[in-house]
């Protein structure tokens, strides 16, 4: 099966990068799951159908294995200077280069620049275990250990030994 968007050049630079290394490593750089990877790669699920889009992966696979002209270094040396996201990443990202005049002015362009944004690097994200899964048998327990509950503690609110309050107002008492 042939998607679209197979024909696009973020979709061979993702295929490049998955040769390169497992899909998992590919995934985890680009912050999704192993198996986003795999459906656009091979064009099933909802990536295949056509019902999930595929725009911010490209934007992801592009700022994070493509390349890019640098305007800082364009500007600087009057011809195109092409470089790639790991390179982008170690200028814009680093502290304040205080040593070099010259690196302070690159800092300072690429905090201003459109790549910096899309060159962060990818910040991982906490797993949550998930619950377990509610089967027919586990609702159908459930809502028997309710019922239980509810009865066990019926029949214990009409054996309480404790004694109840009463309201009983005092006798007088008069003395003479």
């Amino acid at each position: 099966m042939t998607a679209p968007y197979m024909s696009e050049p973020w979709f061979a630079i993702l295929q490049a990068a998955c040769q390169r290394q497992k899909r998992q490593q590919v995934a985890a750089e680009l912050g999704v799951s192993a198996p986003v990877i795999s459906q656009v790669l091979n064009a099933t699920g909802k990536y295949g159908s056509g019902q999930a889009g595929t725009g911010k992966l490209a934007a992801r696979v592009m700022h994070t294995f493509g390349r890019w002209e640098c305007p800082h270094l364009t500007a600087e040396k009057g011809t195109a200077t092409v470089i790639e996201p790991a390179a982008c990443r170690a200028f814009a990202h680093r502290p304040a280069p205080t040593g070099s005049p010259r690196d302070m002015q690159h800092w300072q362009a690429c905090n201003t620049c459109v790549h910096k944004a899309h060159t962060a690097p990818v910040v991982p994200r906490d797993s949550k275990p998930r619950g377990p899964r509610k089967t027919a048998d586990n609702l159908d327990h459930t809502a028997a250990d309710a019922v239980d509950q509810v009865e066990a503690d019926t029949a214990e609110a009409t054996t309480d030994p404790t004694p109840q309050a009463t309201t009983e107002t005092p006798t007088e008492v008069h003395h003479v």
